[in-house]
């Protein structure tokens, strides 16, 4: 959750970016495939399966001896390659354990919830909920208006001792006014008369 060294190894040995404070067993070594990208504070529960590229249904043959050049028999990868096809995850994303993210799916949206045992087909909308096999949205974290507010806090890119002082707005429900707090606090050239930065 905390260590930048952490996160530089993750980088250059593995391939994988983990934003700030974003945690969980699913980020340990080898957890995740090369070129995915993870933003700031995102909870990964156990469990995670993260496929980047399918089995060639459509040729003789779905064996990878056909299509993997890391096996010797092909020279070059006769499909994508798994860094070439990553997957990104936006900021405050909560992924449920035994989740699986398939090829089909490229991006899981800013503040999206994944629920536990979900299989995500396709992309996941920010702020959306799914669940289920295969995952459907079941829902929205916020109202559409919440959400724009939200995402023009930018909160998440702040680092945790800028965010501590609005601890009381973080620990309120999601409201509209509260939002709107948040923002305020975070961008102050958003209030309501205050002038823009030039």
């Amino acid at each position: 959750m905390w260590s930048a060294t952490y996160r530089e190894l993750m980088r250059r040995h593995y391939g994988v970016e983990i934003g700030m404070h974003s945690y969980g067993p699913s980020l340990n070594p080898g957890g995740l495939p090369e070129g995915t990208h993870i933003g700031n504070y995102c909870s990964l529960a156990a469990g995670i399966v993260v496929f980047r590229r399918n089995h060639p249904t459509n040729r003789f043959s779905q064996h990878p001896f056909f299509f993997n050049a890391d096996l010797g028999l092909v020279e070059d990868d006769t499909i994508y390659a798994v860094r070439d096809h990553p997957l990104n995850v936006g900021h405050d994303v909560w992924i449920g354990g035994n989740a699986i993210i398939t090829p089909r799916c490229q991006s899981i949206g800013l503040g999206a919830v994944v629920g536990a045992g979900a299989v995500v087909t396709k992309d996941v909308p920010p702020f959306a909920i799914v669940g289920g096999i295969p995952a459907r949205r079941i829902g929205e974290r916020f109202p559409v208006e919440v959400q724009q507010v939200v995402m023009e806090s930018r909160w998440w890119e702040y680092p945790l001792p800028q965010l501590v002082p609005l601890l009381p707005i973080f620990l309120k429900n999601a409201s509209l006014e509260n939002a709107r707090r948040l923002r305020e606090h975070l961008c102050p050239s958003e209030a309501p008369g205050n002038p823009s930065n030039l």
